[in-house]
C-alpha cells in the first residue's frame, strides 16, 4: 500500500491529514509514501501550496524512513530543485519517479538522486517517442513498469479503462525497445520492484 497527498489535493493538506498519513504508514504493508509532488496540468491547488506540501511530505518520509512515489507533471524543474535542495542538506528520502512522461534528459536528473524510474502505457502512444527514448537509456537496476490504472491504457487498449492485468503490454513494448528477452527483463524489474519498496 501507499498513502500521501497527491498534488491535486494539496490545499487540503492540514495537521490532521498528516496524523492519517502517519498513522498509516505504521502499517506492515503500507510501503510508500505517495503519491506526492507537482501537477502544473491541471493546477487543481496553487503551485506555491503544492510546493509546500511536497516538501513537507519529503522530509517527513525522510525522517520516518519511507519511500516516496512521485506524481510530477508539467513540473520537473520545480521538482527538481526541491529535491537537489533536499539532497544537499542530507534530507532527500529514497524515490520512485511514477508514470514518468519526461525526456532523457530529464531522467538523468532524477536518476542523480539514485531515483527509480517507472514507465507506464504513455510509453506506449504515437505520441511518446521522447518517453520511449528515455525507456532505452534508463540503467537496468533502475528500471520499473507501471499501468497508472485506471488512465492510460497502452496501447492497443488506448481509451478502454485501465486495469492491472494491462501492464503486460506496456512490458512486451519495454522489452521491445530494449531488446531484451521478456524472462530475463521480468526477473529484473521483479527484483528492482523488490528492491524499491524494500520488500526482502
Amino acid at each position: 500500500g501507499a498513502i500521501g497527498c497527491q498534488p491535486h489535493n494539496a490545499s487540503r493538506y492540514d495537521d490532521a491529514a498528516e496524523r492519517v498519513i502517519l498513522d498509516y504508514l505504521k502499517r506492515e504493508k503500507c510501503l510508500l509514501w505517495g503519491e506526492i509532488g507537482l501537477d502544473y496540468h491541471y493546477d487543481l491547488s496553487p503551485r506555491d501550496v503544492q510546493k509546500n506540501v511536497f516538501e513537507r511530505q519529503l522530509r517527513l518520509a525522510h525522517e520516518q524512513g519511507k519511500t516516496v512515489q512521485l506524481h510530477i507533471r508539467e513540473a520537473h524543474e520545480d521538482s527538481l530543485e526541491i529535491l537537489n535542495r533536499l539532497k544537499s542538506e542530507g534530507k532527500l528520502p529514497k524515490g520512485i519517479v511514477h508514470c514518468f512522461t519526461g525526456d532523457w534528459e530529464t531522467a538523468q536528473k532524477y536518476l542523480a538522486l539514485d531515483y527509480y524510474i517507472s514507465f507506464s502505457g504513455a510509453m506506449t502512444f504515437k505520441n511518446g517517442t521522447a518517453i520511449a527514448d528515455a525507456a532505452t537509456k534508463v540503467p537496468e537496476d533502475r528500471l520499473l513498469v507501471e499501468t497508472d490504472a485506471p488512465y492510460m491504457a497502452p496501447v492497443p487498449l488506448r481509451g478502454k479503462r485501465n486495469e492491472p492485468a494491462f501492464v503486460s503490454h506496456t512490458f512486451a513494448k519495454l522489452a521491445a525497445l530494449r531488446e531484451k528477452s521478456p524472462d530475463a527483463l521480468a526477473e529484473r524489474l521483479w527484483a528492482n520492484s523488490l528492491t524499491a519498496l524494500g520488500i526482502q
